[in-house]
């Protein structure tokens, strides 16, 4: 994933989900004083969490199949980690403040697994490892492009979103950019074999041609309620915006990793500095799990059912959430 600039994304921060039998409801941790109302205070602030995640990490939320940002990409800059981190601690005390006594196992799990993520997204921020956003599995050279392989396209505001999502695209690798320029100046750099790999993925997308970019796969694919008058306005307006504004962003990208990047690299074989495994491999994961789920039931797999599974348990530990999402593949088999 882009190492998402989320609450637990860039920041390193793990997600937060209303584990199996939390109550609902509107009370706060300064207000609940019973079990019940403790509970309700406990999964209204874990769902503000998750929907934190999803504004703050909209690639993610929309290969989760919610589609309210998608015409969003994340804010890969300094102020956004900064940001994030504020949000983690603000959530820390209020988690303290609820007092778990009475509570079930699930719900005691839950608080203790939020509470280590969030004091390691803390102690991943201070050691700025958002200024090594290429990865071997990430970064804007792998996630954009996985994007239009990997969404639904259904309506007009879906490509008109991807439309608005690709004019962004420059923004974000100038963010990223930005991002390991300081990381190079402080020597928090990635092996040159990793540098290496994503100037030759970056090379690769920006010679593609505008109509055979993956970027215009979305094209191919149109819904049969969709017009031929608007398919030719998608069509030319996302074609416009790979060539004015996706393409040459990859080419400055291309030659900033070719002329400061991998000679800044690191040698020896490992990172400058060591990025928390947190929420990034926590979303791998969960994709994952998706594309097991989408494997095995085929046509009856429901993504909406799927997003809801992970909303309600994701707070456990990923073994612990895995078999909850096989324990659900075999029920809808």
């Amino acid at each position: 994933m882009l190492s998402s600039l989320s609450l637990f994304g860039r920041v390193g921060l793990g997600l937060a989900l209303v584990g199996t039998g939390f109550a609902q409801g509107p009370l706060t941790a300064g207000t609940a004083t019973s079990v019940a109302g403790r509970s309700a205070a406990l999964s209204s602030l874990f769902k503000e969490m998750w929907d934190d995640e999803l504004k703050h990490s909209p690639e993610f939320a929309s290969e989760l199949g919610d589609r309210r940002y998608g015409d969003q990409l994340s804010d890969l800059s300094p102020r956004a980690v900064n940001d994030g981190l504020a949000r983690g601690q603000g959530y820390l005390v209020r988690l303290a403040e609820i007092d778990t006594t009475g509570l079930s196992a699930d719900e005691k799990l839950a608080v203790e697994t939020m509470e280590e993520r969030l004091a390691a997204a803390e102690e991943g921020a201070r050691a700025k490892a958002w200024e090594m956003p290429v990865t071997q599995a990430g970064g804007v050279q792998v996630v954009l492009p996985g994007l239009a392989a990997s969404l639904s396209f259904e309506t007009v505001k879906d490509y008109d979103d991807w439309i608005t999502r690709l004019k962004k695209i420059p923004d974000q690798i100038r963010q990223a950019t930005e991002d390991m320029m300081a990381g190079i100046d402080e020597r928090r750099v990635q092996p040159v074999a990793v540098l290496e790999m994503a100037e030759k993925q970056t090379e690769d997308l920006a010679g593609q041609k505008p109509e055979e970019s993956v970027f215009a796969r979305p094209l191919k694919r149109f819904s049969a309620s969709i017009g031929a008058a608007e398919r030719k306005r998608i069509t030319d307006e996302t074609l416009d915006a790979i060539q004015d504004d996706v393409l040459p962003a990859y080419v400055r990208f291309g030659k900033f990793l070719k002329v400061q990047a991998v000679p800044a690299g690191s040698p020896d074989g490992k990172a400058s500095a060591v990025a928390p495994s947190g929420q990034r491999l926590e979303e791998a994961k969960i994709l994952e799990l998706r594309a097991k789920a989408k494997g095995s039931l085929g046509a009856r797999f429901d993504s909406k059912a799927f997003a809801d599974l992970i909303a309600k348990d994701y707070v456990l530990p990923m073994k612990g959430l895995e078999e909850r999402v096989n324990g659900w593949i075999a029920t809808q088999k």
